[in-house]
């Protein structure tokens, strides 16, 4: 379990078998639908880079990395998505900054890339609210951002 100090009660909990409903209720929503698609989230295999974002309990949406060449190289691209009701309180840049945390600190990633429809104006906010940096064009209307784990203090081994 992960949490945020500012954020007590929000959690990133493993995606599972449990959390089918929600995964069908976000391929429904017409925004999710619009700038994701259709959600890449294993089924039955490694979830590992895959969860679901509670709230006291409540399943609000889901965060993860997904395996991505849109800069180039071989980077992880964050995804996430929440449910219609529960947007507009935060818990999107929460649970991209949970997710963050979790890719440098316990995946050891040296990157994370995110590719944003130049439209998805709530996505290149948070972009920029949890540091991401526009890094170039992947096409037309779709710019990658990118963002690095933080460098240790000098000194520190």
């Amino acid at each position: 379990m992960i949490r945020l100090p500012s954020e007590p009660t929000l959690e990133l909990r493993p995606l599972g078998n449990t959390h089918d409903d929600l995964l069908s209720a976000l391929q429904l929503q017409e925004d999710v639908w619009e700038f994701i698609g259709t959600l890449p989230v294993p089924t039955g295999g490694d979830t590992g880079h895959f969860f679901a974002i509670e709230d006291d309990g409540d399943s609000l949406g889901f965060a993860g990395l997904v395996a991505s060449e849109a800069a180039g190289a071989k980077d992880f691209e964050l995804l996430c998505a929440i449910r219609s009701e529960a947007q507009l309180r935060g818990a999107a840049k929460h649970a991209c900054e949970l997710v963050l945390k979790w890719a440098f600190s316990v995946a050891k990633l040296e990157r994370v890339i995110a590719c944003i429809d130049d439209g998805n104006e709530a996505a290149v906010a948070i972009a920029g609210k949890i540091g991401m940096k526009p890094m170039g064009l992947q096409s037309e209307h779709r710019t990658v951002y990118v963002t690095y784990a933080p460098k240790a203090p000098s000194g520190s081994s």
